[in-house]
């Protein structure tokens, strides 16, 4: 059986500073809007992060933040999309047989 290490060198530590300090803030927000009331404080708490969290890694701004990252199961990394980048388009497909027609010319219209 074989044991996987957590590689730390591949964690991008200005992203979790940065929902760490979210978490932080929104854990304030809600003890101080909840009147000491602790449970109530962590559900505004968490409803606040979770705006955040979307907020921060989903609306398209193009100012350069640190977003997530998706992971495959494979281990792949792939950027996040954003609504400013449109994916790109499939390259055509040549028609079956190999070759391409050569476009056809309209009739010359002297008659």
């Amino acid at each position: 059986m074989s044991i996987d290490h957590f590689d730390l060198s591949s964690v991008n530590w200005v992203f979790v500073g940065l929902m760490t300090a979210l978490a932080f803030v929104t854990a304030l927000l809600g003890s101080l809007i909840a009147f000491k009331n602790r449970f109530i404080g962590a559900i505004i708490a968490a409803i606040l992060f979770g705006i955040g969290f979307v907020a921060w890694n989903y609306y398209p701004h193009n100012f350069g933040l640190p977003v997530l990252k998706t992971t495959a199961l494979d281990g792949t990394v792939t950027p996040p999309t954003t609504a400013a980048e449109p994916p790109a388009p499939a390259p055509a497909a040549p028609p079956p047989g190999g070759t391409m027609a050569p476009p056809s010319t309209p009739p010359s219209g002297s008659q």
